[in-house]
């Protein structure tokens, strides 16, 4: 059986940026794609049942032609690409997990939007939920990512035992081929010394059989305590080492958990520019 790439989407142009580079993932490896379309059911208290289940008929018939409408374009881009789409009503976080558990899904990919955040509240802050929750990596897609390219991918590191393990699997989803630049960012004066460096590039191609790693880290001019900065020195790393792709952790007592809790619409959507991968480390 193949493995899956889970889009949820909205039927909007970020959404169809989102399941672009997903097909191109999906041709790269060899995957199948799942168009998930998620809707609320209608619930208000003073509402009569009969009206209940009309507004339910009306939302189904306009959720099913939307994704007639939207697969239709993604198979004619994307011929070749084995691509199945569904219209669920419900929580998109339980409806996700529940097929996370459910079926071998590698990713979740979901689309950003410019600087007003991601794109509305089902890929919003449900999107952060997710990333607190879900076993696998959330995917999140720029509005501004409208090529593929997966070569490079960047791993923001503190040096962590869980970056081992975070990092092994992103690579046994993906390739050992591609090339991994270590990012990390340091307090003013506090630059990690050159032979921990080198043991822990070392550590990680044994342990992860990685081909290519580099290193490079940014020094902050102010306290890593304000958060304003840190977004800053990820973007310069990013596009110094040029990678095509952000990998970050997310842990309860992360560094990155403070720079991408509440402040992670915003970060993502004017920070980042490049496709960032999330994963949960339990």
């Amino acid at each position: 059986m193949k493995h899956v790439l889970l889009v949820p989407i909205d039927f909007s142009e970020n959404a169809w940026i989102a399941a672009c580079y997903a097909a191109e993932l999906a041709k790269k490896y060899d995957w199948n794609i799942q168009l998930l379309h998620v809707y609320q059911t209608f619930s208000r208290l003073l509402a009569t049942q009969e009206f209940k289940d009309a507004v339910s008929v009306h939302n189904i018939a306009a959720a099913e032609q939307d994704m007639e409408a939207f697969n239709t374009r993604f198979r004619a881009t994307y011929p070749d690409i084995d691509c199945t789409a569904a219209c669920m009503e419900g929580n998109l976080n339980d409806i996700v997990l529940a097929l996370i558990e459910a079926n071998p899904i590698k990713f979740l990919v979901m689309g950003t939007k410019g600087a007003s955040g991601l794109v509305n509240v089902a890929l919003g802050s449900n999107t952060y939920e997710l990333i607190r929750h879900s076993p696998i990596g959330v995917l999140a897609v720029p509005a501004s990512a409208k090529s593929f390219k997966l070569e490079k991918v960047g791993f923001l590191t503190n040096f962590k035992e869980n970056d081992v393990e975070i990092l092994k699997d992103f690579i046994g989803r993906t390739s050992p081929s591609l090339q991994v630049a270590l990012l990390h960012v340091n307090e003013v004066n506090k630059k990690p010394k050159n032979e921990d460096i080198l043991f822990w590039q070392e550590r990680l191609m044994k342990d992860i059989g990685i081909n290519e790693l580099t290193y490079h880290d940014y020094e902050m001019v102010n306290r890593l305590d304000v958060n304003e900065p840190i977004p800053y020195a990820v973007e310069r790393l990013v596009e110094e080492e040029a990678v095509d792709l952000l990998l970050v952790s997310y842990t309860r007592k992360s560094f990155f958990r403070n720079l991408f809790s509440r402040s992670l619409p915003k970060t993502i959507a004017n920070k980042l520019t490049i496709p960032t991968y999330f994963r949960k480390d339990d």
